[in-house]
């Protein structure tokens, strides 16, 4: 019985270890699926942290590409005419129906840009001299004949017009061609032509070196005293009975010469008819020629009806160089006209000499030739 009694209770030994056994094993399979499961969720954590933040990166990278540009990006002016003008993007390519707008172009080095222009071309020395590719351009006609078709034919970016043209603004306009009507009738209003161009064309640096210059030359000039202000007449291109009155560009020039036009009191921006009582009347000390006349110094001074006036009698009368641009008219170059004249009328405090080494300075600063200073002439 004892026997029996031992072997009874070494099996049920044997079952209890091996139920204590069968738990502990369940126990560390339970821990190590909670660590998989952990170690798995925290995997996949990750990879959304990681996801997120490639995702993230990557939106950065996109929002760094360049984006359309705004309406808030666009070019907005007002012209000479008051007219507001709205660019997307700077010109690059541009008519230019007027011989001050074509100055303009290649003062500011813009003239590879044009591809029409005015008629005639041909007679402006300085196209020859700083930008002959200019004579090979289609012309859109003149103030008096206009060819608004040819110029929306070559569908430029921008169009430049006197405002005597300004009526075939709206044509252009509404063909979705910009437009830019200048009235330089002035110094002031002539550095405001080269700003408005050069901020259309986005060069406004190069127009910012100009009208330094023009500063340094306008205060140089009014730096000087004079011992007398002379009476100046000046005659228009195409005829000494013509004179500018004093809302020209010419009457300006004369002003910052240190003179003092004698048709000051005659109304009208454009050339005015004189007669030869009216010329006696004014009776002018200096008698200016402009370039490009169609007559010469000699013309007026062989005229009869003229020899009484000082200015011939004395032998004042001078005719601006011929063959370079016309420095009487609004263009950029326009200061050497000023400096010319001042030369002119007060030669004691601003020699010739002087002036024939700014105009070769001029020139080869801001057109990029050197100017033969035998056609610098008084």
């Amino acid at each position: 019985m004892k026997r029996h009694d031992l072997t009874k209770r070494l099996v049920a030994l044997v079952l209890i270890l091996a139920m204590v056994l069968s738990l502990a094993a369940c126990g560390t399979t339970q821990e190590q699926s909670s660590s998989e499961t952990t170690a798995s969720e925290s995997s996949l954590s990750q990879q959304e942290t990681e996801s997120e933040t490639t995702s993230s990166e990557s939106s950065q990278e996109l929002s760094s590409e360049p984006q359309e540009t705004d309406s808030s990006a666009a070019i907005t002016l007002t012209d000479q005419a008051g007219r507001e003008v709205v660019m997307e993007e700077p010109a690059q390519t541009i008519v230019s129906c007027y011989y001050i707008t074509t100055y303009a172009t290649i003062a500011l080095g813009l003239s590879d840009r044009v591809i029409g222009l005015e008629m005639k071309a041909d007679s402006r020395p300085i196209y020859q001299m700083a930008a002959p590719q200019l004579l090979e351009l289609p012309n859109v006609g003149s103030l008096k004949e206009f060819n608004v078709e040819a110029a929306a034919a070559l569908e430029p970016d921008l169009v430049l017009m006197p405002v005597k043209l300004s009526s075939y603004a709206d044509t252009l306009t509404d063909l979705g061609i910009n437009v830019l009507v200048v009235d330089p009738e002035s110094q002031e209003q002539m550095e405001e032509m080269l700003t408005l161009i050069a901020t259309a064309c986005g060069v406004e640096e190069r127009a910012q070196e100009l009208l330094d210059y023009y500063d340094e030359k306008l205060e140089q000039v009014a730096s000087y005293t004079y011992e007398s202000v002379p009476q100046v007449y000046m005659g228009s291109n195409s005829s000494y009975l013509e004179t500018a009155p004093g809302g020209m560009y010419q009457s300006d020039l004369i002003g910052l010469a240190g003179g003092e036009n004698v048709a000051q009191d005659l109304e009208g921006d454009y050339w005015t008819e004189v007669s030869y009582e009216t010329i006696l009347s004014m009776d002018p000390e200096v008698i200016i020629v402009p370039c490009g006349a169609a007559y010469t110094a000699e013309d007026i001074t062989a005229d009869p009806q003229l020899a009484e006036v000082t200015a011939v009698k004395n032998g004042q009368v001078y005719q601006m160089p011929q063959e370079i641009e016309e420095w009487d008219s609004p263009v950029p170059s326009g200061i050497l006209g000023v400096l010319w004249l001042t030369s002119v009328l007060h030669d004691d405090v601003y020699s010739f000499d002087t002036f024939q080494a700014d105009v070769v300075d001029y020139y080869e600063q801001f057109y990029g030739f050197t100017i033969d200073t035998a056609l610098i002439t008084k």
